[in-house]
Order: structure tokens, then C-alpha cells, then sequence
């Protein structure tokens, strides 16, 4: 066997366990290695491969162009990134966004007709902010700050000298704009408002007002306000009294419930989902993809120092967010999924840094975190859904005064993930509402991405026939079930619906007849 040296790059090696499919990932870096000539037999499908290969560490190389094309898959190299690419680029499309995932409405969706004589009167919606930008200055602060340091100590790869500019770029869009709606957001909100308008025109008729409500956070009354001009414009000459108003912070029983609850709120940081969380995000997977994202930014120097506890990068606030590897890929992921948001802001490329699995695990997180804190979490718990109870409760209230006034159109609340989420599962959506305590078994269970996407909604279309009160519900304009029997889906009796939330509410103690003071008391002392 002959020895002998070779100057090559890392990032045109593929190495090869098993022909199948496998991830190709580029350090950046150039280095000397001591290889072995060894011939391989590479066979593809039956037929076999041409092409140099070598034997490093005790694993073989071989070329990846050689492999991707067998496979019938186009290779390419990108000499700015230094990046190998078998089939379809890594980009900013491929989705894995949980919850921070764009609104998905499809324009070929079709609705049901209404039982024979029954009309829509009113609607009772609530629904999530849309798009936005990055709530505040903490992963993309504390990424570019050790991206900094690493460049300032010579330890940065010409990659991670990419993302530091790219992170830039997003800091420069960010500025004077954290927290609030991006602009696809104001679009995806619009647009929901102008469907509910034209396809529920004559709900919209004079001496009938329109209530909006919001929370105290700017996104939402920016949602709020959007959704108004999209219904606006719809309705065209028809003139309708609207009646807009948000929440004061800290007196909001309905839309913000979290902010009240106090017993849940000793569960959000310190449930026993937390340590349960904890481990399965650093088991050895969550180790090795967080130094597979890393390595190829910086030397192996300053990833040893990263791992060591070296540095405690802080947000705007003072809290430390970035510690150690699996932090910084974690921060590194949020850039990647909040860019989807930013389209109309800029063209952001953070997709390019991951690979496909890596994607995969970074959302599963993300996932977990929320099925345990904010959904239907453990088998032992219904706390993280009980704090929407007050909302079920005026849900419910605010349908029957519309039956019984005749003078509301309908009623638009505008929230965040962490109303839509508990209130899919108090509500016993299905694909909401299925509590799961191995945290591996949540993604057979529960979608955040379906189930608060981005500017997500639940819309109750209340219809009559002069008479009797059936109900549709929409979640993000699409026909879904109630928990309930019905022989006309998706239209269900208004008593039945009605009936089965109130025993609901009444075992969790929520009266029917309890005020805004009352709820506010009861997520203070009960949930």
C-alpha cells in the first residue's frame, strides 16, 4: 500500500458508510492530510463507478460527483459558500418552521353549502398575529457577537465570516422594528380579513356592529387593524360601525391568560416537563448536529472553547443566551425559521447552513417545547390548556348575546401562539388535544405548524334558518371538527356545542356568569 501526501479540500470529500442517502456539508477550510491509496469498488444500482479514492482515519472516500450522478442526482460547487451540493440546494424554502411557519392558506379551498334554509349571522374569530419580525435582540445579537469574537481571534472560517454578514444584514432590518408585524404579515392578515368579508358579505348589514379586540403587544393590534382594511375593502360601499379597542398588560384574562396564571406559570419554568425537555435536547444527536452547524464557522480551537462555557453572550434584557454549542446552533435555527417571515424585508439565506436532518431536529425541539409548556403536554396535567377556559367561556357568551341581540356581526380577537395553542386543546381539536409524556412520541401527535402557523385563526360561523342556530368551525379558513356527533358535518346544533364546552368549563370552575374581575381572580388563584 503506497502513502502519500495530498493537498485537498475537506468539503470535496463525501464519505461513504453505505451508498444511500446521506447529507454533504463544506468546513471552508483547507488542510494537508496523510491519506492511503486503496481501490474501491463502488457499485450503483448494479453498475459499477469509476473514479480515485482513499483511505483516511480508516474510512474510505470517494468522489462525490461520481456518487450524486450515479444516483441520478445534479452535484454542484459553491465556491462562495465552499459547499458540496448531491440534488436540491439547502435554502430557505424547505420549510421545518414549526410554529413560526408562514400562514398556509390554499387557494383551492371550497366550503361546504349550509343545511337547506340556514344563512351565516354572525362570526366569533380568534386568531394570531401574523409574520412578524424577531420579538427582540437576542439570537441574532448574541450569534454575531460570537461570530465576532471568533473573527477578532483569527478562528473564524471564511463560512462563518458569510453568516456574521449575513447576520448584519438581518440586525439592519431588525432595527426599530423588533416585535412587530413584518410586512408579509400585514398581507397574510389583510388577506384573511377580505376571504371572511367576501365570503360572509351579507353577516355585514346595517345596524350590525363589528367588535375587534387585541392584545396589548403592537403585532397584534397591527393584525387587528389589517384584518379591518382587508374586511373593509371587501364589504365596498357597505358602511359597517367597528368598534376597536386592546387590552391594557396585565388585565387580560381572555387573550393573554399566561400573563395571570400563576400556578402555570410555575409550570412554564419549572414543570416536570422541563428536566424531561432538557435531557432529550441534549442527548447525543442534539450534540453531534449542534457541532456538525458549528465546525464548519469556526476552528476547532474555538469550538472547544464554545463548548468549555468560555462565553455568557447575553440579549438586550441581560439574560444569558448563548453558552455553549448547543445554544448557538439553537440561535442560529431561530434566525433560519424567523426569515420566512422577512421575505418583503430582505432575502435571507440562513437554510443554506443546515442540512436537512438538522432541520428536522432543530423544529422537533421547538415542537416539544411547545406540546409540553403551552399544549396538551402530560398525561398528568390539563393546566397549560385550562388557562383558555375564560376565553371558551366569552366565546360562548359573546355567540348566545349574539342570538339573543341581533346586533353584532361578529367578533375578531387577535393573540398570540400561546392563546392559539391552549385553546386548540381545550377546545378538543383533533390533532390538539392528545397529551403524549414521551417526548419522541409528540411529532405522531401534534403539528405546530398546522396548529399555529403564523397568523393562524379559529373562526365559529354561527348560521340560522329564522329558528334554529347550527355552527361550522374554521381553523385557518379550513372546515374542521367539533368533539361532537353531528349528522350534517361540518354543521353542528348550536345546544350541542354549547352543552359540551359548558360541562367542560363547569368541571374546571369557570361560571358562565363570571365577570373580567372573576376570571382574572380565578387565573390568579386556581390555574
Amino acid at each position: 500500500m503506497n502513502i502519500k501526501k495530498i493537498g485537498i479540500s475537506v468539503v470535496s470529500l463525501t464519505m461513504l458508510t453505505s451508498i444511500g442517502v446521506f447529507d454533504v456539508y463544506g468546513a471552508g477550510t483547507k488542510r494537508t492530510i496523510e491519506v492511503s491509496e486503496q481501490a474501491v469498488n463502488v457499485v450503483v444500482d448494479g453498475q459499477k463507478m469509476d473514479g480515485e479514492s482513499f483511505v483516511y482515519n480508516g474510512i474510505t472516500y470517494v468522489p462525490a460527483r461520481v456518487i450524486g450522478e450515479a444516483l441520478g442526482k445534479k452535484v454542484d460547487w459553491d465556491e462562495r459558500t465552499q459547499s458540496v451540493f448531491v440534488g436540491q440546494k439547502m435554502n430557505d424554502t424547505q420549510g421545518y418552521r414549526g410554529t413560526k411557519t408562514p400562514y398556509p392558506f390554499d387557494n383551492t379551498t371550497s366550503y361546504s353549502e349550509a343545511p337547506a334554509g340556514y344563512k351565516p349571522v354572525f362570526i366569533n374569530l380568534v386568531g394570531r398575529h401574523g409574520s412578524r419580525h424577531l420579538s427582540s435582540s437576542k439570537y441574532d445579537k448574541t450569534l454575531y457577537e460570537l461570530l465576532s469574537i471568533a473573527e477578532k481571534d483569527g478562528q473564524i472560517t471564511n463560512l462563518g465570516k458569510e453568516l456574521k454578514k449575513e447576520i448584519a444584514k438581518l440586525m439592519d432590518i431588525e432595527k426599530d422594528h423588533y416585535g412587530l408585524l413584518s410586512i408579509s404579515g400585514g398581507k397574510e392578515l389583510k388577506g384573511i380579513g377580505s376571504r371572511l368579508g367576501h365570503n360572509f358579505k351579507d353577516i355585514f348589514t346595517d345596524g350590525k356592529k363589528v367588535i375587534a379586540q387585541a392584545t396589548f403587544k403592537d403585532r397584534t393590534p397591527q393584525s387587528r387593524d389589517q384584518f379591518i382594511e382587508g374586511l373593509e375593502e371587501s364589504l365596498g360601499d357597505k358602511k359597517v360601525d367597528i368598534l376597536s379597542s386592546a387590552f391594557e398588560e396585565g388585565s387580560d384574562p381572555y387573550l393573554r391568560p399566561y400573563d395571570l396564571a400563576t400556578k402555570y406559570n410555575e409550570f412554564a419554568e419549572d414543570g416536570e416537563w422541563v428536566k424531561m425537555y432538557e435531557n432529550y435536547a441534549t442527548q447525543e444527536k442534539g450534540t453531534t448536529y449542534a457541532k456538525e452547524l458549528l465546525s464548519p464557522l469556526f476552528s476547532d480551537r474555538f469550538y472547544q472553547r464554545l463548548d468549555a462555557g468560555e462565553f455568557q453572550l447575553k440579549d438586550e434584557k441581560g439574560k444569558v443566551k448563548l453558552s455553549n454549542p448547543t445554544e448557538a446552533a439553537s440561535n442560529l435555527y431561530e434566525l433560519y425559521i424567523i426569515s420566512s417571515n422577512l421575505k418583503e424585508e430582505g432575502n435571507l439565506e440562513f437554510g443554506r447552513y443546515f442540512t436537512t436532518n438538522q432541520l428536522k431536529w432543530y423544529e422537533s425541539l421547538d415542537s416539544i417545547q411547545d406540546f409540553y409548556e403551552k399544549g396538551p403536554s402530560l398525561t398528568s396535567t390539563d393546566l397549560p390548556q385550562n388557562i383558555a377556559a375564560p376565553l371558551v367561556k366569552e366565546l360562548l357568551v359573546s355567540t348566545e348575546q349574539s342570538i339573543e341581540k341581533k346586533d353584532t356581526a361578529g367578533i375578531f380577537r387577535f393573540a398570540h401562539a400561546e392563546t392559539i395553542i391552549p385553546l386548540s386543546s381545550f377546545l378538543d381539536i383533533a390533532g390538539a388535544n392528545v397529551s403524549v409524556d414521551n417526548p419522541e412520541k409528540v411529532a405522531e401527535n401534534w403539528n405546530g405548524a398546522e396548529i399555529s402557523p403564523m397568523g393562524a385563526n379559529i373562526q365559529w360561523i354561527l348560521y340560522s334558518n329564522g329558528e334554529d342556530y347550527m355552527v361550522k368551525m374554521l381553523r385557518n379558513e379550513e372546515e374542521i371538527a367539533f368533539p361532537i356527533e353531528t349528522k350534517s358535518y361540518p354543521y353542528y346544533k348550536w345546544e350541542d356545542v354549547k352543552t359540551y364546552y359548558e360541562t367542560k368549563l363547569e368541571k374546571v370552575g369557570v361560571d358562565m356568569n363570571s365577570s373580567l374581575e372573576d376570571n382574572i381572580e380565578l387565573l390568579e388563584t386556581k390555574f
